[in-house]
């Protein structure tokens, strides 16, 4: 499903894929890998290349892009694997952009942009189901600012950011907050570790966190509302760049068989590996149609964000699984060889299905959510009650 783009938006991905076709190959995306922040390099080129402010409100100094135009873009990336936490930073980015103070936004922002500073989004918690959950991070109204106390896990991009946004509840009204936290801070204990994907995460507890008054981010009034909408917008994206993966792993197995030979012939000329290959391609075509569905929508009504995330993660992850294992399977025991990109394009997916919660989660999140407000009776392709 590719009608729907724009010839902008066709431009930025065709763009993107051309220059990580010729700057970001399998043995150069190794410089990057289980690297805080991933590669120096690689990041000062997203800078110059616009890539780290695409997302960004133009005021802010970015260029304005919506849902589509991220995930074209990251959807490239993930075609090649990119182990730097773009999608993680933009995130942040995005929410500081949406509810940040001016000061706030003036001061990190440009440097966002720039490339000179990074930003990285505390949100999850141990034993989180869903993101939508409410937060047992807790802040404490003191003299002159404000306390934290609590836990964060799978903080992406986390030990390479300069400040990470953190969510937790007031302590006394319950109210959604956002804080703008050092990492480095007295009280704050951080453990990175190298992830699944070639990337690298952090865990952080905090104990006693001292923050200053203008360390919180906009007000409670629109911390809600915005948080979810970033939420949203990064399930989204995580999907957008899953399918570029799915894209590559398809062309590495359809590939792979028609080089191997067995019984004096390709495997690809065997009726039961093209019937498994014609399977894996209608299942990327359905998760790329349902990504720019997805997309679009969420451009349209940010305030529908839950729904339209938890529907194309739903459709998403289960195809990622489907297609990744069966690339593997293909390769057979080269599937599971590091000379070859399959496994680590499987790796990459199987992280992708371990973020931001599991495929059936969201799926009864959002029948629930139907079954509530009497959502299944309309259509939303023909937008008419049945």
């Amino acid at each position: 499903m590719q009608e729907g783009l724009t010839e902008e938006q066709r431009l930025i991905r065709s763009s993107a894929q051309d220059w990580l076709a010729g700057n970001y190959d399998f043995r150069q995306r190794e410089a990057g890998v289980h690297r805080d922040g991933g590669a120096p390099a690689a990041w000062s080129a997203f800078a110059d290349l616009g890539w780290l402010g695409l997302p960004l409100p133009e005021a802010n100094g970015g260029f304005g892009g919506g849902p589509v135009e991220t995930g074209v873009l990251l959807q490239a990336m993930g075609r090649h694997l990119v182990v730097e936490p773009y999608a993680a930073a933009m995130q942040a980015a995005r929410l500081l952009a949406l509810a940040g103070t001016p000061a706030q936004q003036e001061r990190w922002l440009a440097g966002s942009v720039g490339g000179s500073a990074r930003l990285a989004l505390a949100h999850a918690e141990p034993g989180d189901v869903l993101p939508w959950e409410a937060r047992r991070t807790r802040a404490r109204r003191v003299d002159g600012g404000w306390r934290l106390d609590g836990a964060k896990q799978l903080v992406v991009g986390g030990a390479g950011a300069q400040r990470w946004v953190v969510s937790a509840r007031d302590a006394e009204g319950g109210d959604l907050l956002l804080f703008f936290v050092d990492p480095a801070s007295a009280g704050v204990a951080v453990d990175a570790y190298d992830t699944t994907d070639g990337g690298r995460a952090a865990d952080a507890v905090f104990h006693d966190v001292a923050l200053d008054a203008d360390a919180i981010v906009g007000d409670a009034a629109q911390a809600k509302a915005k948080l979810g909408q970033v939420l949203a917008e990064g399930l989204v994206a995580q999907c957008w760049q899953a399918t570029g993966a799915m894209q590559a792993v398809l062309e590495q197995a359809t590939q792979y068989t028609q080089q191997r030979r067995q019984f004096g012939q390709s495997l690809s000329q065997f009726q039961v590996v093209q019937h498994r290959l014609a399977e894996m391609a209608v299942q990327v075509h359905e998760a790329e149609a349902a990504c720019e569905l997805a997309a679009m929508r969420l451009a349209r009504d940010p305030s529908d964000g839950r729904a339209i995330a938890a529907s194309v993660r739903n459709k998403v992850a289960r195809a990622a699984r489907f297609v990744s294992q069966e690339a593997v399977q293909l390769h057979g025991a080269m599937g599971v060889c590091e000379e070859l990109p399959v496994a680590a394009t499987f790796r990459h997916l199987l992280a992708f299905a371990q973020q931001g919660g599991a495929a059936a989660d969201h799926a009864a999140d959002l029948g629930a959510a139907l079954l509530a407000h009497g959502g299944y009776a309309r259509s939303a392709t023909l937008e008419e009650t049945r």
